[in-house]
């Protein structure tokens, strides 16, 4: 078989596998690897939690990527000592990640665990999480945690509160709130205790949501964690779709206080870019990570933190030929050669996508910038950041418009931060008869796709400023429009400009 994580795999293949796992990071810019250990079970042979094969039957019950654990499993093998291993002989640093109350697959009994299906006064709501106001909730957690740094030889745990934020009922989450810091007290003497019984470091992380105001709203008193040292590496993000590329790096340092040192504050990012919610969205890709770089390290941040971007297939991305004709090219190596360096995010081309932050805390003051319903009277106002200011080349605002009566006719007056900018030529819509292959009927492969219509403005160099940028729209010829996504593209003269000339290299 060609692939050896799958059915009659061998013990020699299966090893293999694992370490070509670790392998693939090789040569690129990554120097810390997560392992997912659980979702609602364990992925390995636990004694404090079911595994994902402790059901009644493996043979039938144990299907999809559960399966594969368990045929690891009956080889003998634990994948994560395996892999943990193969990171120290390549120089990466090992860590494990915990999923804090993930909710994926709760209609599957063969996936979530015993405790959530037996016990509903655990959960928030019916279809929720864990209610972490419940000790039992909180001793389920941390015996897991204790179970794996017994037995991993890892530089650090990570506790990902982003799978998923909800941990309370909104009335329970002022006192939650202290809750979550004693378990995360726990945790950290845990890791501690590891560290001297190792005697090497052993970390403590913790991905909570992008701002300090969100994180605290739902009861994750982050800003705390890193004051009282209870956590080592601060990861800010947002939950999934969409990555949110506005994590305030600044307002994170002042609240922690410049007192505070030794600690990592490293925002971190998704696969998925979307404008307004339930629109069209597509993967990350080498524009959009050198943004996220660029905006993130220019305000301050000491590394980013990639989520999901495990599986090269996610970056078999689809390309456009000057003849017309397509082609699928890997970008995953190139990806994760230039994410982090400043100076590759700025040789490049690279895109700063207005998104919005998921989640929100209960009652929380935050509308979502986009959908906007711009019109001939009064100018919708967006801020996008965009890092350092570019040094050459071409800057442009990129407004995509939603199906509206005449939509395609309507002329639009773009500033940016006070300065009119020039209409290009529009995005050229893809050959509707040549669609590219998508799981979703909402995943596009291009920006051209991400709406009906996607406007261009040429941006005067005079006008574009490091950081913040402010960008004024109105409709001046034409109706009212409906804005679904805004973007600020930036072409040094040292990257191609691949963007906006039919025929090139498709965003």
């Amino acid at each position: 078989t060609e692939k050896p994580l799958e059915e009659g795999a061998d013990r020699e293949m299966v090893l293999a596998g694992l370490r070509h796992l670790v392998d693939q990071y090789a040569g690129t810019r990554v120097s810390h690897l997560f392992f997912n250990v659980c979702y609602q079970r364990a992925a390995y042979r636990s004694d404090v939690w079911e595994s994902y094969w402790d059901v009644e039957n493996p043979q039938t019950d144990a299907t999809g990527w559960p399966r594969r654990y368990w045929l690891i499993h009956k080889l003998g093998i634990d994948p994560f000592s395996v892999c943990i291993a193969r990171s120290r002989e390549k120089g990466f640093s090992p860590w494990v990640s915990v999923r804090m109350n993930d909710t994926h697959y709760i209609d599957d009994e063969h996936k979530t665990s015993r405790l959530w299906q037996e016990h509903p006064e655990l959960r928030t709501a019916p279809r929720g999480g864990f209610d972490y106001t419940r000790p039992e909730v909180r001793q389920h957690y941390l015996a897991l945690i204790e179970e794996l740094l017994g037995r991993y030889d890892c530089d650090g745990i990570e506790l990902d509160w982003m799978r998923f934020a909800h941990h309370f009922k909104p009335e329970d989450v002022e006192r939650g709130r202290g809750l979550l810091t004693e378990f995360t007290r726990k945790a950290r003497r845990l890791a501690d205790q590891a560290a001297a019984k190792r005697g090497h470091p052993v970390g403590l992380a913790a991905r909570v949501p992008a701002t300090p105001e969100f994180a605290y709203g739902l009861g994750m008193d982050a800003v705390a964690w890193v004051q009282q040292r209870l956590i080592d590496v601060l990861i800010p993000c947002s939950t999934w779709n969409p990555s949110y590329p506005d994590v305030p790096v600044p307002r994170w340092r002042e609240q922690i206080g410049p007192g505070v040192d030794g600690y990592v504050l490293a925002p971190g990012t998704d696969l998925w870019i979307r404008g307004a919610p339930g629109g069209r969205f597509m993967r990350t890709n080498m524009e959009t990570l050198r943004g996220f770089t660029a905006s993130m390290l220019d305000r301050g941040a000491d590394r980013i933190y990639l989520f999901n971007h495990f599986a090269p297939v996610d970056f078999k991305l689809l390309y456009g030929t000057p003849e017309g004709n397509r082609r699928h090219e890997h970008v995953y190596h190139d990806l994760l050669s230039e994410a982090g360096s400043l100076q590759c995010a700025l040789a490049g081309p690279r895109r700063h996508v207005l998104t919005y932050h998921d989640p929100v805390p209960p009652g929380a003051d935050y509308q979502r910038p986009l959908p906007a319903k711009i019109d001939s009277r009064n100018a919708a106002q967006f801020r996008i950041h965009i890092g350092p200011k570019p040094a050459d080349g071409r800057v442009l605002l990129r407004a995509g418009l939603d199906e509206s009566p005449g939509f395609q006719e309507a002329r639009l007056e773009v500033r940016v931060n006070g300065k009119g900018c020039d209409a290009a030529e529009d995005l050229p819509q893809p050959d509707p008869t040549e669609p590219p292959p998508k799981k979703s009927s909402y995943e596009v492969g291009s920006v051209a796709e991400v709406a009906p219509r996607v406007a261009q403005f040429e941006v005067p160099p005079e006008a574009i400023r490091r950081g913040y940028n402010t960008v004024d729209l109105k409709v001046a010829e034409g109706g009212p429009q409906r804005l679904v996504w805004l973007e600020i593209y930036v072409a040094p003269k040292s990257g191609a400009d691949e963007g906006s000339q039919p025929g090139g290299k498709r965003n």
